[in-house]
């Protein structure tokens, strides 16, 4: 397994910083299929407990690259993330997508998404155009109102600005949250015909449940399949939630990419 750090440039010129993992020759057809990864809200390329690290590992061993990085404002990428929204999110995605399917290792017409929470709303979006051939949605948010729901009732009002809220340590602009309700993941993922595996923990008190079986009705594929992790909650903060997570998505990608 090869692991090396990277940067790229999203379309406004700003760095976006990540990690590709690369499985060992002898593991993978060359060039190999590839996932990309998608962080949660105020989250990074490693994710909570490094799940996102730990998923990259396993299906390296399993003969697929990945790459995961941080979006603008986030992690060690360039940025504020005050001056995010979803919509630049969704910009950044498809940067990511475009500079994986560039490396000479990875096959650019075998490419999978993953994504976290928000991320899994960003990977919804954006499959359909990116001509993904799968995706698996963890915990993922179906609609991006909940956003000004969430940051509103958890944050603050930020010191000395009107236009911000304070949300877990992170200046949260009000347009962020505005301009979330805008973006419609069902829509897109109706237009999506591949392979879609939508993961939920049973014990989300973040993200519904309603939203995995709406994100499940939407595919427009017919390969598709919902599962529901026992007493997990919206991040599988336990060894045995992120094992069956990780397994699962691994099995998914070793069959459809």
């Amino acid at each position: 397994m090869k692991e090396s750090c990277v940067e790229f440039p999203n379309r406004r010129d700003k760095l976006l910083r990540g990690m590709v993992h690369l499985p060992d020759r002898t593991a993978a057809p060359n060039p190999a299929p590839g996932v990309v990864f998608f962080h949660g809200f105020t989250g990074d390329r490693m994710e909570s407990h490094w799940i996102f690290i730990k998923c990259a590992r396993a299906l390296a061993r399993n003969g697929v690259a990945s790459l995961r990085f941080d979006f603008y404002g986030s992690g060690e990428s360039a940025g504020e993330f005050r001056e995010v929204t979803l919509q630049s999110e969704i910009a950044d995605a498809r940067d990511a997508i475009r500079f994986i399917r560039r490396q000479k290792a990875i096959d650019p017409g075998r490419i999978g998404l993953c994504g976290l929470s928000l991320g899994g709303c960003v990977a919804a979006a954006v499959a359909s155009g990116a001509r993904a051939k799968c995706a698996v949605l963890w915990s993922a948010v179906a609609h991006p109102s909940i956003l000004q729901r969430l940051a509103l009732k958890m944050g603050k009002q930020a010191d000395g600005d009107a236009a911000s809220i304070e949300y877990d340590a992170r200046e949260v602009s009000l347009s962020f949250l505005r301009e979330a309700s805008e973006v419609d993941p069902l829509k897109a993922l109706a237009q999506f015909f591949h392979p879609t595996l939508v993961i939920h923990p049973g014990k989300d008190e973040t993200v519904p449940r309603s939203h995995a079986q709406d994100l499940l009705r939407a595919a427009g594929v017919r390969i598709k399949r919902k599962v529901i992790i026992p007493g997990a909650d919206h991040t599988y903060t336990s060894l045995a939630a992120e094992s069956e997570v990780i397994r699962r998505t691994v099995d998914w990608f070793r069959a459809y990419l």
